[in-house]
């Protein structure tokens, strides 16, 4: 008897041995130090080529083979060899087991044309990336357009009152960094890049707001923007949630609500030349009066990860899940014959016109015409113009989709990829007179093995006010 309790004391502490070790091997594995295979820079895609002499804020996507699984922080900034004046720096992630990719930022002015290189490094393994920077008369710029400028009538008593009121709970440093003299090149430093990658945004940086200057700005945001269900405000709301929602799962602090940023640019006035500005990482507003009518409403940058909906804190948002319906079934409502004027010669991997891409609007329009399509069909187009419209607040967005709906024949639309615009590189361009909308589905960067879109709303005659 006395041995048989001996050998079950025995099997039982060798079995929690085993247990331990197994937990052991598993926080290991947990933290084990990041490393791939193989990273394969002759693959690298841009996301825009950069011009000589100009601002430029891009991504390189890098892809490698055999990843293991690990984490990896923000890189050092790596500086351009060739041509001067760029660097890449890593974007914290994590990554795949196997086959995956990784991001980098691209900014800077690059000195001339040519070839710029990086000498990177990832997990342990290093190799080149090489950049085309284009000379100022070459690449995508081009005439600014054939459209008209916007003189758009808009809730200017109560956009200013909510201004000065939100100003009103601000203290004189506060003050000083959310106002400033009207200048365009103020309105211009905007990104989709999350904090810890541009740090040059105009304002006063949200994180620094009390409860109370919360609700004022929010008070602003509100009568700024629409009262149309998940557009406006609430789209907006939900992209603000949504950074704070990639902190929440190891994002870290370049994520978050807290890394907006508000600037009024000009004097808020009934009268006067002004801009509103909100920007951050997901989604960017500039909102240009004058004489007490909007002016402009470009560049509107919104995106969102996680894509398309997400719980945060009891609450559920869907921000530009519409634009991403409304633009699918336009493209589905298509014949296969118009689907195949309208597909674009090669990929494009992200938008054409997105941050320090201003007035390249290309001068030849490609794609299928709406002007040829059924009166159905062109219905389906001016839906999906609306989810961009709509953004703006309610009397102004009627007024300017009115405008675009009288240009409507006018206008193309092109595309690549899957007309479901679910799957990383599907892309659409709306192409008119005035109205430039690009939607691009981008991968998963907090949330892994997940697609995000980016999405970008300008006017070839007034964005920035005209200005």
């Amino acid at each position: 008897m006395k041995f048989k309790i001996t050998i079950a004391i025995a099997i039982l502490f060798a079995t929690l041995i085993a247990f331990s070790c197994k937990q052991d091997d598993s926080v290991v594995s947990s933290s084990a130090t990041a490393s791939i295979s193989t990273l394969n820079c002759s693959s690298t895609t841009f996301s825009a080529t950069p011009v000589a002499g100009t601002a430029f804020t891009g991504t390189a996507t890098v892809p490698y083979t055999g990843g293991n699984g690990g984490a990896y922080a923000t890189g050092t900034a790596v500086a351009s060899s060739g041509v001067t004046g760029l660097t890449a720096t890593l974007a914290a992630g994590t990554l795949a087991s196997g086959t995956g990719s990784v991001t980098f930022a691209i900014t800077g002015t690059p000195a001339t044309s040519g070839t710029a290189t990086f000498a990177i490094t990832v997990a342990g393994q290093s190799c080149t990336i090489s950049m085309t920077v284009n000379t100022a008369s070459s690449g995508s710029s081009g005439s600014s357009g054939t459209g008209t400028t916007w003189s758009i009538d808009t809730d200017i008593t109560n956009i200013v009152s909510m201004a000065e009121a939100f100003k009103a709970t601000l203290s004189s440093t506060q003050i000083t960094s959310l106002q400033d003299t009207y200048n365009k090149a103020h309105a211009q430093k905007w990104s989709n890049l999350p904090e810890g990658l541009y740090r040059g945004r105009s304002g006063l940086q949200t994180s620094t707001l009390s409860t109370a200057q919360w609700t004022a700005f929010y008070n602003l945001l509100k009568v700024a923007t629409s009262s149309v269900t998940n557009e406006g405000n609430a789209e907006y709301l939900g992209i603000l949630a949504a950074d704070d929602y990639l902190n929440s799962i190891g994002g870290g602090s370049d994520y978050g609500s807290g890394n907006y940023y508000i600037a009024f640019i000009g004097t808020p006035s009934t009268t006067g030349l002004w801009c509103l500005q909100i920007g951050g990482h997901h989604g960017t507003i500039i909102y240009t009066y004058n004489g007490g009518k909007m002016t402009g409403g470009t560049p509107s940058f919104r995106s969102t990860e996680p894509f398309p909906t997400y719980t945060w804190k009891t609450v559920t948002y869907n921000p530009i899940q519409q634009e991403q319906t409304t633009l699918s079934n336009m493209l589905k409502g298509l014949s296969s014959t118009e689907l195949t004027t309208a597909k674009r010669s090669s990929a494009q991997n992200d938008l054409i016109l997105g941050p320090a891409q201003d007035n390249k609007f290309p001068t030849t329009k490609t794609g299928v015409k709406v002007g040829n399509l059924t009166a159905a069909q062109q219905e389906l187009v001016l839906a999906a113009i609306k989810t961009y419209t709509d953004d703006l607040d309610d009397k102004a967005a009627a007024a300017v989709y009115a405008k675009y709906k009288a240009d409507i024949a006018d206008t193309y639309v092109s595309y690549y990829g899957t007309t479901s615009l679910t799957s990383s590189g599907d892309y659409v361009l709306i192409d008119g007179p005035n109205v430039w909308i690009e939607f691009s589905m981008q991968g998963g960067i907090i949330v892994k093995n997940a697609n995000h879109p980016h999405s970008v709303w300008r006017d070839r005659k007034a964005d920035y006010g005209s200005n």
